[in-house]
């Protein structure tokens, strides 16, 4: 195929301008053969710190999903919950990849235990449920806070980098852990990964890097979600939530 173009969907509205042409120059440095494209909706919370704004963001996703499937041959959920994974692979017919599992799958492939660094105290609950979710609740030893609420997150500060290396420390001296990455899309594109884990350690995984990479291996191979594991979504059924947009079937 030609040149994979991906969708780096962020759901929500809380992207500035400014932080939106930021992540596109940085993704497209990750993942060299591709386009990668940052596209944000107009609807949703600012941020995504809860399971309530997590529901809420989905809905914008879908939205934007539908209105701009065409133009892409793959899509990345920019937030590492995943919000909105598999129902945005029942909506589209290309691959949707969440950074959350990609990393995952690929921390039990490096490692037989590892840790995640999340954002707050009260996002860890929300974590060990998605490692659970994901099969891989026994291997996650621990999700330890770094205490960055994402409106906060400065890419240039030293003092989260910190922050980062000492809980990282304490997940791989007290825990066990033999893998580490960053559990908030944010923490991703502060770009400090190399650095931090230079001074853990251990393999400390970029989400960012991994899912582009994994959407753009995907999309040049043809390979898709399986409709009979994601069923396609019931358009005749969706009219309150994607207008009288055509639906993705293979006869629009």
């Amino acid at each position: 195929m030609s040149t994979p173009k991906i969708a780096y969907l962020v759901p929500g509205v809380g992207l500035s301008p400014e932080e939106r042409a930021r992540r596109e120059r940085i993704a497209n440095e990750l993942s060299t053969g591709v386009v990668t494209v940052v596209q944000t909706g107009d609807f949703g919370p600012t941020s995504i710190e809860s399971a309530v704004e997590e529901a809420w963001c989905v809905v914008g996703s879908l939205q934007t999903a539908h209105e701009i499937r065409h133009e892409f041959d793959a899509f990345v959920i920019g937030c590492f919950g995943d919000p909105g994974l598999r129902a945005l692979r029942e909506l589209v017919d290309v691959p949707v990849v969440g950074p959350a599992e990609a990393t995952f799958y690929t921390a039990a492939q490096i490692a037989d235990r590892f840790s995640w660094l999340t954002i707050l105290d009260e996002t860890v609950p929300m974590s060990h449920e998605q490692a659970h979710e994901y099969g891989l609740g026994e291997r996650c030893v621990s999700v330890r806070s770094v205490d960055a609420p994402v409106e906060s997150i400065d890419h240039k500060s030293d003092a989260l980098v910190e922050r980062m290396v000492t809980v990282g420390l304490q997940a791989v001296e007290e825990d066990g852990a033999e893998a580490l990455f960053p559990g908030c899309m944010s923490l991703s594109f502060a770009q400090r990964n190399d650095e931090i884990q230079s001074r853990v350690g251990v393999p400390f995984i970029d989400p960012a890097t991994v899912a582009l990479e994994q959407a753009a291996t995907w999309a040049r191979h043809g390979i898709c979600q399986s409709r009979r594991a994601y069923p396609e979504a019931p358009f005749k059924k969706l009219d309150g939530l994607l207008g009288d947009l055509p639906s993705t079937t293979a006869d629009d």
